[in-house]
């Protein structure tokens, strides 16, 4: 297992377990303590990735760096939904098949994982791949008695069967508490008349649809009076499956957003402990925070809908991600653009001192790979005694509130302290070239600011951040023509607002938004335009 630097040894993991409701001492399954099962629901794959992907993935990328840090062999699976409701009904409106609208949809996906700088995951199975093995997992239900089938020849998951049923929602595993908790969703649920329930909380695990429906596979339950059994699978029972596939009976972290924990999440604990009999199924399961847009929840209804490369036209990936980080991931998250804005400003700050260290160092940008690795433990042991000891601190700090579940705010914190200290490093080299050398056992001070630049590097690749966009730099070039017809369509939007004249002023800003610049109306009643999340202009 990677060491703490200083300290010998690594920093002792802890999360909060949405299971127990506690902050738990990570302990894997594994006797040797080595090797993670590590499991994230994946997209449902019907349309363009949100900001709700966005704050999903990058907080579950951050967690799998940080294992791979500690020395872990993690095994990272995230699966892809390519078979719903949602899926087929897009691909009508569209007039495609399910399969071609989920592969686009599924590429535009990845596409935006690789330009958030998330690492892919060692496997993505997909649901379409596993129907046998959900096949499968449904007959040894209803052999165990935790399954029935329906006259339509669909099949249902038997809740009654499950004495624990709802201890993830409800965080308690006290039999009589469950069951008055149970008993008051029962009251609220809603059952349809086609459905042959036997209790309205009973979950779908096989969706029967007619024969004639091409979206269809073959099952062994067949309706009353038909051939063969016609359906498709329940959507809890995809996880179940894959995970039951990929990895076996148990696992040992379960992660996904704050609206899975009920009933999805719930029903996959249900459902495939007891096609199992072990328990836990997972024995941490971790949930991100909700999504909010400038204050209201993420909504299509609300029009505050934003995809993942919308938010990529203005800001850059390290930005959206120091965002997201500076928010601990369980806590709701809000985009706006004050605390993006405010974010670009705190990573511009990190690339500029990034740049002018390698400027200094006259280094490569090639070179960065090298200063992302694992500081050399001589090294440090070397200058731990030296004036860099409080830097070295500065930097294990940062590891350790990562260890205290994912404080990823504190571990910011820090890289900023290291942001300054390598400033003061640059400005120290580019003042007195660093010509005087130390003898002896004492290192140049040249080593010393290599070590700096090589903390902060490591600290900023472990969170994901993409040290690259430290050296892009955007340009725009406008011609004086361009920037003055810009300037008087602005300006006369200005003038019809404050002439109540909204008809007008909708078409100005149209008519500049169709020609590929952004307008931000700030608070102080001036207005911002940007090109391509660039500045040029401001009225």
């Amino acid at each position: 297992m990677a060491q703490s630097i200083s300290e010998n040894k690594p920093p002792e993991l802890k999360l909060f377990n949405t299971l127990s409701g506690q902050l738990e001492s990570f302990i894997p399954l594994d006797p040797a303590g080595k090797k993670v099962k590590l499991y994230v629901c994946g997209p449902t794959v019907y349309d363009d990735a949100h900001l709700g992907h966005a704050r999903c993935y990058i907080t579950w990328d951050v967690l799998y760096r940080f294992l791979k840090f500690l020395g872990y062999d993690v095994k990272y699976v995230r699966n892809v939904t390519d078979v719903d409701d949602k899926i087929l009904n897009r691909a009508k409106e569209r007039d495609e098949t399910p399969a071609a609208l989920a592969e686009r949809n599924y590429e535009s996906f990845a596409a935006d994982m690789k330009a958030l700088n998330v690492l892919p995951p060692d496997e993505e199975p997909r649901a379409t791949q596993y129907i046998g093995d959900m096949l499968q997992g449904i007959q040894t239900l209803m052999d165990k008695g935790a399954a029935y089938r329906t006259a339509d020849g669909s099949v249902y998951f038997r809740v009654s069967a499950k004495a624990d049923y709802g201890k993830l929602k409800f965080g308690t595993h006290d039999p009589e508490a469950l069951k008055k908790h149970l008993e008051d969703l029962k009251s609220g649920a809603r059952v349809d008349v086609d459905e042959e329930k036997e209790s309205p909380l009973d979950f779908a695990l096989w969706k029967a649809v007619p024969l004639s429906d091409p979206n269809g596979w073959q099952s062994p339950w067949p309706a009353a009076g038909a051939d063969k059994g016609w359906g498709r699978p329940g959507w809890h029972m995809e996880c179940s499956a894959m995970n039951h596939a990929v990895f076996g009976a148990q696992i040992d972290i379960h992660a996904g957003g704050a609206d899975l924990i009920f009933p999805h999440h719930e029903n996959e604990i249900a459902q495939s402990e007891a096609w199992t009999g072990h328990q836990p199924f997972a024995k941490y399961w971790l949930h991100n925070g909700f999504v909010n847009v400038s204050g209201e929840k993420m909504s299509k209804s609300l029009g505050n809908f934003s995809t993942i490369k919308k938010l990529l036209e203005r800001y850059d990936a390290n930005t959206i991600r120091y965002f997201l980080l500076t928010a601990g991931y369980r806590k709701p998250v809000d985009f706006n653009e004050v605390s993006l804005n405010s974010a670009q400003s705190g990573v511009a700050e990190i690339h500029e001192s990034i740049a002018e260290a390698f400027k200094q160092l006259r280094l490569a940008q090639q070179d960065i790979v090298q200063f992302e690795l694992v500081p050399n433990p001589s090294l440090v042991e070397q200058l731990k005694e030296s004036a860099l000891r409080d830097t070295i601190v500065v930097y294990e700090s940062a590891f350790k509130s990562l260890s205290q579940d994912l404080n990823t705010a504190g571990a910011l914190g820090q890289l900023n302290l290291l942001k300054g200290r390598l400033q003061s490093y640059t400005r120290q080299f580019s003042e007195e070239n660093f010509q005087a050398n130390f003898t002896g056992s004492e290192r140049t001070n040249l080593e010393a600011f290599q070590l700096v630049l090589n903390l902060l590097l490591h600290l900023f690749s472990t969170l994901g951040f993409d040290s690259h966009l430290a050296f892009v730099q955007k340009e725009i070039s406008l011609s004086p023509e361009e920037l003055g017809a810009v300037k008087g369509f602005v300006q006369s939007r200005k003038t019809a607002k404050a002439e109540k004249n909204w008809a007008e002023a909708d078409r100005l800003r149209n008519e500049i938004l169709s020609q590929g610049y952004q307008l931000l109306d700030n608070k102080d009643g001036t207005t911002t335009v940007e090109k391509d999340g660039v500045e040029i202009l401001r009225v």
